[in-house]
Formats: C-alpha cells, sequence, structure tokens
C-alpha cells in the first residue's frame, strides 16, 4: 500500500470513527487519531490484527476509542470497555491466533 493510500485509509477511518463517536467537528481530529492509534497498537499487542475481520476490528476500536475520549476527564469506570466490545475481542484474538477454523460464536468448528 503506498503512502498516499494508507493516508486515504486514515482518513476513511477517522470519519468513521467520528460517525460512531457522533463527532461532528474538526478540533478533536488530532486527538481521536491519537487514541485510534493507541487501540490499534493495543490490539496489535493482544495479537489482534485488521485483516482477520476489518468490521469487527473497526467496530472495537471505535467503542475503545469513543469510551477514551468521553472518559478523558472522569474515573476510568467511564473508559471501562464495554462487555459485548470485550467478547469480540475476546473472538478476535482467537481468529488471529488459530484462523477461521474458530467458528463465530468462539467455539472451535469442526
Amino acid at each position: 500500500m503506498t503512502g498516499e493510500e494508507q493516508a486515504a485509509q486514515a482518513q476513511e477511518r477517522l470519519a468513521a470513527c467520528k460517525k460512531y463517536m457522533k463527532v461532528d467537528y474538526e478540533e478533536d481530529d488530532e486527538l481521536i487519531a491519537a487514541l485510534m492509534d493507541a487501540a490499534d497498537r493495543y490490539l496489535a499487542g493482544a495479537g489482534v490484527t485488521r485483516e482477520v475481520a476489518p468490521e469487527m476490528y473497526d467496530l472495537i476500536v471505535h467503542d475503545m476509542t469513543l469510551r477514551t475520549y468521553d472518559g478523558r476527564d472522569d474515573d476510568a469506570a467511564q473508559a471501562a470497555t464495554a462487555p459485548l466490545i470485550r467478547s469480540m475481542l475476546t473472538q478476535l484474538k482467537l481468529r488471529c491466533q488459530y484462523g477461521e477454523g474458530v467458528a463465530t460464536d468462539g467455539s472451535a468448528s469442526g
């Protein structure tokens, strides 16, 4: 992927995340992009790659970004990840580690 394509993809992901977050102004674009980058790095450290399930991956990043953005002035409880998103993260980690042989419910397929 060229640098130009990467920049376009980053802008598309930022726009999608802002839509999820219901942010319609540009003042915090740099902050939101940095929070998305932190979520990407967290997921990479957890062994999760976007290529396995891009839609699920992006939803997890959007949720993590929203909760961190909304909770940046509050206590840690506000920034906690929702139970559904934690379940999706666990499923995606399994799929990244064991491949598509893991069923969408997290169980091993035969």
